[in-house]
């Protein structure tokens, strides 16, 4: 019963230490669980997993640049013995191999020469083709991504994801794995020979292991914070850069160039300090690892003297200590700031996958679609809205129970205040937005029938309200939806759409340089060049989005018959305001008040009158 004392007490002193040490457990072990439930895990490991997928991919690649990199870390290894041997057979110590050695010592050099020459061009050639596919892929991807999921990115950040962020990401693919084999090598290596000879000096060049390791993990947070935001700010950059060239003309007009300039200034300004905010980040750690470093340094050559001193080591040796004592610091902090640069990779897949995992637009029924537009070259193609439903967000409806027919042939039109849902409509029909309820289908008469969707596009020609011509020549423009079309073809169709008359008086006919924007053009001139390629297109139904409104009367009535004239069978819907159109329409819909109904000439006549 005695001896039960002892370890009764024993346990109430100790208890509550053991108590409180297991609570702190479970406390971590909770957080733990909870940073997995907020999805921190679960998005690393997500955007590592996406990553693996290229690294999957040019394995072949990586592994040659893995192998050119180790390398170069072997060889950096055996120099530093070599000079150890080299350095003893000139004090003496093992004089009768001093030619073979020089020789053995100047091999190394010579070979690291070439090994990096070679590296060096190949790691170009590697890296050029796995950034521009990486970058060519993910440029696919985005471009075959649903409009409606799209359209609520910028297009300049769009840019910067496609073109920055996918260059940092291939750039670490490609960099991150090779590097990391090379300091593994490195490390262990030295660690190796070092442990070999001393391995007291090898615990002493390691010793600033913890404050390297507790340093890092305090860097990857802000290193991850910093990314973001400098990817971020970059992306803006860009917004603003195109927007401002783009609407140059615009900010000329109203005067706007000191509130641009102030607006660039200010986008500039805070690019520097968030980079000398990084910077004092990157300074301060860098100025306590450098310390940490050189303290063990100090250390490392002391006990190397030390050890030189008491008789135990040679001259060569001691110099070996010290290069592989630096060698094993500095490829210890070399891993250590891998992490960084994984980080930086991780932010920009992020950012891209944001954008990548977004919908897909449908490819299905491709196939019927293209079988369906071969039919039409003699039937023509129908477009029916049945109860259609739409909203873009919270429930603010455009309209609701619209209905909407347009048959091979006619002409159909699409009146309404602005902001009703004319253009809304139009893009419900190129299958670029998709209706909350009913269905939006395309059919041959008598034939097969499809829900609008990406596949049905290729049954329309489009010609916005906006200007949409490309640099290039006028040639160059039209054969942008018909590739194998010939001069004569383009002759025909710019004759159709009224537009051959001048363009046959320009210095270069169909080969003059359009400019940017068509900015050489009037707009009349770029409305009828935009439907003469819609014509080339050679598509069973056309959509004209106001893409009249610059044209005088007379011609806008030229250009239309001549559209029906070249193909009877063409059904073309118009959204339009002027009543010379009208009377050329079989129907006329009116968008309103979030309905679509048909309307009679009274109804039409009341519509002008009110707008």
């Amino acid at each position: 019963m005695g001896g039960l004392i002892p370890v009764f007490r024993y346990n109430a002193e100790y208890g509550n230490e053991t108590f409180m040490y297991i609570r702190r457990t479970m406390e971590e072990l909770k957080r733990i669980i909870q940073k997995i439930k907020e999805g921190k895990l679960k998005k690393l490991l997500g955007e590592l997993t996406w990553m693996y997928v290229y690294v999957r991919r040019y394995w072949f690649w990586i592994l040659m640049y893995i192998l050119l990199g180790a390398s170069g870390s072997v060889l950096g290894l055996g120099t530093s013995v070599v000079s150890r041997n080299l350095v003893d057979a000139v004090t003496g110590v093992n004089s009768q191999k001093i030619l073979e050695v020089a020789s053995l010592y100047v091999g190394v050099g010579v070979s690291q020469i070439f090994i990096n020459a070679v590296k060096m061009r190949l790691s170009l050639r590697i890296r050029l083709k796995v950034t521009n596919e990486i970058r060519a892929d993910i440029y696919e991807q985005v471009l075959n991504t649903d409009w409606a999921s799209l359209s609520k990115y910028r297009s300049g950040d769009l840019l910067y994801r496609v073109n920055g962020d996918a260059g940092m990401v291939a750039n670490n693919i490609l960099t991150f794995l090779p590097n990391a084999v090379s300091v593994c090598i490195s490390f262990v290596g030295a660690f190796s020979i070092v442990m070999k000879n001393d391995p007291a000096m090898a615990l002493i060049a390691l010793a600033g292991a913890p404050i390297s390791l507790f340093m890092s993990r305090y860097r990857v947070k802000k290193t991850r914070d910093f990314q973001r935001n400098n990817q971020n700010l970059s992306s803006d950059r860009t917004v603003f850069d195109q927007e401002t060239f783009q609407n140059l003309q615009f900010i000329k007009a109203f005067s706007m160039l000191d509130q641009v300039k102030k607006k660039f200034y200010s986008l500039q300004q805070d690019t520097i300090q968030m980079s000398l905010k990084q910077n004092k980040f990157q300074t301060g750690t860098m100025i306590i690892t450098s310390l940490v470093g050189q303290i063990i340094g100090y250390a490392c050559y002391g006990f190397a003297v030390y050890r030189l001193w008491q008789g135990d080591i040679s001259y060569g040796t001691m110099t070996m200590f010290v290069s592989m004592a630096a060698s094993l610091r500095g490829s210890f902090s070399s891993i250590i700031g891998l992490f960084p640069a994984l980080i930086s990779a991780g932010v920009s897949a992020e950012r891209i996958m944001e954008v990548v995992q977004l919908p897909r637009e449908s490819t299905q029924n491709d196939d019927q679609a293209a079988e369906m537009k071969k039919k039409a070259q003699h039937a023509g193609a129908w477009v029916h809205m049945e109860h259609v439903d739409f909203a873009y967000e919270d429930e603010k409806w455009v309209y609701q129970d619209a209905c909407f027919r347009a048959e091979p042939g006619e002409i159909v039109a699409l009146i309404g205040p602005s902001g009703q849902g004319k253009t809304t409509t139009l893009n419900l029909l190129l299958g670029l937005y998709h209706p909350r309820k009913g269905r939006i289908t395309v059919g041959n008469p008598g034939g097969m029938e499809l829900e609008a969707s990406s596949s049905t596009r290729c049954l329309f020609s489009y010609i916005p309200q906006g200007n949409t011509l490309f640099s290039g020549s006028i040639a160059d423009n039209m054969r942008m939806v018909n590739p194998e079309a010939s001069d004569e073809e383009i002759e025909e169709v710019l004759k159709a759409a009224c537009a051959w008359d001048f363009v046959e008086k320009l210095e270069d006919g169909i080969n003059t340089q359009v400019r940017e924007r068509g900015c050489r053009f009037s707009e009349g001139q770029k409305q009828r060049l935009s439907i003469a390629r819609a014509l080339l297109a050679d598509a069973p139904v056309m959509i004209l989005d106001e893409a009249t409104s610059a044209l005088d009367v007379a011609t806008e009535r030229r250009v239309l018959r001549s559209i029906i004239k070249k193909e009877p069978h063409r059904t073309v819907i118009v959204a339009a305001h002027r009543p010379s159109v009208f009377s050329m329409c079989s129907r006329v819909y009116k968008i309103q008040d979030h309905t679509v109904s048909e309307v009679d000439e009274e109804g039409i006549h009341q519509f002008l009158n009110d707008f």
